[in-house]
């Protein structure tokens, strides 16, 4: 079964929010005003990274389950691809702190998957469906 992706995008938005507070008030305090671009930016990447493959295979699981290993590869080559060349765009650039952008992106890919695992423990997974009768045949069991 796939976790709702709704559940883990509205916590992982929540905690990311309750995150973003206290790094953008010690940035600024710490680094200034780029350092704070540089909190937003990198949390905007963290949530852009996670949702958009919570959501591609969500949809893929939904409506072809056949195709889901191929579709979680497949966006996350091309979200690597992405955030790959975003990065070489942006290695030279005067208006990023890349040490506030470096442990916003550390703490908040945490904080995502910390979300995710918290939703994947706290969700109910029937271990038989109770629409397909012979799908639990207690007479067949696994050799010992």
């Amino acid at each position: 079964m796939i976790v709702p992706a709704a559940r883990v995008i509205r916590l992982g938005l929540v905690l990311t929010v309750a995150l973003a507070v206290p790094a953008i008030a010690l940035t600024a305090a710490l680094r200034g005003g780029t350092g704070v671009v540089s909190v937003v930016v990198g949390l905007a990447i963290v949530v852009a990274f996670f949702s958009i493959s919570k959501l591609a295979v969500g949809a893929v699981a939904r409506r072809a389950p056949h195709h889901l290993l191929p579709a979680a590869l497949g966006t996350y080559a091309l979200k690597i691809g992405l955030l790959g060349g975003l990065l070489l765009a942006i290695q030279d650039t005067d208006t990023l702190d890349l040490l506030a952008f470096a442990w916003s992106i550390f703490v908040g890919v945490f904080v995502w998957m910390g979300a995710e695992l918290w939703v994947a423990t706290h969700t109910r997974v029937p271990f038989y469906d109770p629409q397909r009768p012979g799908a639990w045949d207690t007479s067949r069991r696994p050799p010992t």
